[in-house]
């Protein structure tokens, strides 16, 4: 499921934000990470070595803020054993026989909630 959200987190960041978006396969709404500030964003540089040494810590944190929105993610995204599709809560549903994304649900005539309705 990490490998699978990985791959789906879309980079909104900013130079002042740190962003990422995933979107369900299903219905596509966008879900969007809590953004989180560059703590060196209202500092500027005149000396090409501190943009180095900004640049360096502003991946370092792009990075820990990518790991954060990733485990934000697995909360609200499901892989349907079915169709492998990554889909958010709403259109996820626990079902008697096994949890599916609603089409497949559909297809196989299977009856569930939504994880979140």
């Amino acid at each position: 499921m990490i490998n699978l959200l990985s791959k789906h987190l879309e980079d909104c960041s900013t130079r002042q934000y740190f962003c990422f978006a995933v979107r369900c396969e299903v219905c596509g709404e966008f879900w969007y990470s809590n953004s989180i500030p560059f703590s060196k964003a209202a500092q500027e540089s005149e000396y090409a070595e501190k943009k180095e040494l900004y640049d360096a810590i502003y991946q370092r944190e792009k990075q820990r803020a990518q790991l954060a929105a990733g485990k934000e993610a697995r909360e609200r995204f499901s892989q349907c054993p079915l169709c492998r599709r990554l889909v958010c809560d709403t259109c996820f549903l626990i079902c008697d026989e096994m949890d599916l994304c609603i089409e497949c649900a559909d297809r196989m005539k299977e009856c569930g909630e939504p994880v979140i309705l």
